[in-house]
């Protein structure tokens, strides 16, 4: 090679080396923005850090962490709230790091006092077995679905690869727990004056019905919950909601104080540092994720009257999907950020075709469609989500092929005694619409119900006119085929089929559920 394509060359390859510093600082810094404590705040999942962020932020980019979150079963189902803080664990876990699912098989027994003025009333245990063993299973296979989930999204490509995962019972160490023991190595330590200045404590005692002693202790059984994964499992972060805050402090405190006067000395030793405290780089942190709002201030979920259940047989994913149709346009891109794996880049972009034509609610059903998915799987998922795409501009076929579903079966058999000449808030009523027939009244004076027109277009969709100044005596001429077809709201539709008298009378004898529909022969 000549000396003059040497030179050539050198020149060519020859790179700024203050360029190559700078090059490199972007990358590290880009990858220290994206490090899963920065996700998780991106996507608004943090409300709070108990603990000092950059040291926790260092440990979860450094090693494997162990982190939990408990949920006592006072319920026999999750609900969508519960979904936050583990939402959170789906992240670690796919980031890496070790998270437990504590189900408080012994705690709910006691009852947390947090964020309440009133005690909860006494359960009968046989119910809190059964919602024990109902929501242990449900969290089970929900983090099977999970697992699927965040392989769609590619979640487990990451660098750091998959975490471990368990679900665990803390009766399985509180149900043996001497009340002597627990006093030795905890009570010595927890102080009364703190305890009190909690608000839980103190608006339950100025404002509410009083505080038990066993709602008091509750913080010390789930410090104690704490201190005996953090020995036996090396968990070092707590989960919890935003009302969980002072639960955690006190387990941090509980984790602290025993391992520093009262474990073993052997273990004792690897823990402390030369001046007897817990090493920085083994002491305990806590996250509480945001109280869940819309953008009104309103709860989350508040707005349908009761809770949204993750079990299907309390909330059926057809009706759960419909709730989250319903998201308000300011509150769903947050709540995609909250609930989903979709990438912000993807949710930025949907939300711009979202605003170029909102009508469509693109957002929203991509935000059912990945809340079902997470939650029930990805073909129940797909399942509901076409069968709400066809609720949108119905046809007679799509909603009797509805009934072949995991969902509300939306046909039901009346007698024309029951229909025709009959008000339509009783007509409501007969279908098991409503709940009372005043009920059905006054939804109809409120422009709530909606009955198919015999016209139909070549598409066969059918289209629905508000109940205004329809009167009984027009019911029979809006039945078609046999069929008359009434809606609630937008969604909730319900084909009556009106035979005759003696044809129902017959089949009812035959199939007692009829009655569930109310179809009853006293007007």
């Amino acid at each position: 090679m000549s000396s003059s394509t040497t030179k050539l060359l050198a020149k060519r390859l020859y790179v700024c080396p203050r360029c190559i510093s700078r090059q490199r600082s972007f990358h590290t810094s880009r990858r220290a923005r994206h490090g899963v404590l920065s996700v998780l705040e991106e996507r608004g999942l943090i409300n709070q850090i108990a603990g000092d962020r950059h040291a926790l932020d260092h440990l979860l980019r450094t090693r494997k962490l162990g982190i939990y979150a408990g949920i006592d079963p006072t319920a026999p189902s999750l609900h969508l709230g519960h979904l936050l803080p583990y939402m959170v664990l789906f992240w670690l876990y796919h980031h890496g790091h070790h998270v437990v699912s504590l189900v408080g098989g012994a705690t709910s027994k006691v009852g947390d006092p947090s964020g309440r003025l009133v005690s909860r009333a006494r359960t009968a245990e046989s119910v809190m077995q059964a919602n024990f063993e109902a929501m242990y299973a449900q969290v089970g296979g929900l983090w099977e679905n999970v697992v699927r989930y965040g392989k769609r999204h590619r979640l487990d490509e990451n660098e750091k690869g998959i975490g471990k995962r368990e679900v665990l019972n803390n009766a399985d160490w509180l149900d043996g727990l001497g009340i002597l023991q627990f006093l030795k190595m905890m009570g010595n330590g927890m102080r009364l004056g703190a305890m009190l200045g909690r608000d839980t404590v103190r608006n339950k005692m100025e404002k509410g019905d009083g505080m038990s002693f066993a709602e008091f202790t509750y913080p010390l059984l789930q410090g104690w919950d704490w201190w005996q994964m953090y020995q036996d499992r090396a968990i070092q972060v707590q989960v919890g909601g935003g009302d969980q805050y002072g639960n955690i402090i006190a387990g941090m405190d509980a984790v602290n104080y025993i391992a520093q006067n009262e474990a073993e000395s052997g273990r004792q030793k690897e823990w402390l540092d030369a001046e007897g405290r817990l090493k920085e780089d083994l002491s305990p942190f806590g996250l509480t994720v945001p109280l869940l709002t819309t953008s009104a201030g309103e709860k989350f979920g508040k707005s349908a009257g009761n809770a949204v259940w993750l079990d299907s047989n309390l909330t059926s994913p057809f009706d759960l999907y419909g709730f989250l149709l319903r998201s308000a346009d300011e509150d769903v891109q947050r709540y995609l950020k909250l609930f989903t794996f979709v990438p912000i880049s993807e949710i930025a972009s949907i939300m711009q075709q979202h605003i170029q034509d909102p009508g469509k609610r693109k957002a929203q059903h991509l935000l059912a469609g990945e809340v079902l998915e997470l939650v029930h799987g990805a073909e129940v998922a797909a399942k509901t989500q076409a069968e709400h795409q066809a609720m949108r501009a119905p046809t007679i076929s799509s909603l009797l092929q509805t009934s072949s579903t995991d969902t509300e079966d939306p046909r039901t058999k009346l007698p024309q005694s029951l229909v025709h000449n009959t008000p339509f808030g009783r007509i409501l009523y007969h279908a098991g619409l409503v709940a009372t027939k005043s009920e059905g009244a006054r939804l109809v004076s409120k422009g709530g119900v909606y009955v198919a027109s015999p016209s139909r277009n070549q598409t066969g969709e059918l289209s629905f006119t508000q109940i205004k100044e329809q009167q009984p005596s027009d019911v029979e001429n809006l039945i078609v085929d046999g069929l008359l077809i009434l809606r609630l709201g937008k969604w909730k539709v319900r084909v009556i089929e009106v035979v005759q008298d003696e044809e129902f009378d017959a089949e009812k004898q035959d199939a007692p559920g009829w009655t569930e529909h109310k179809a009853t022969r006293v007007r």
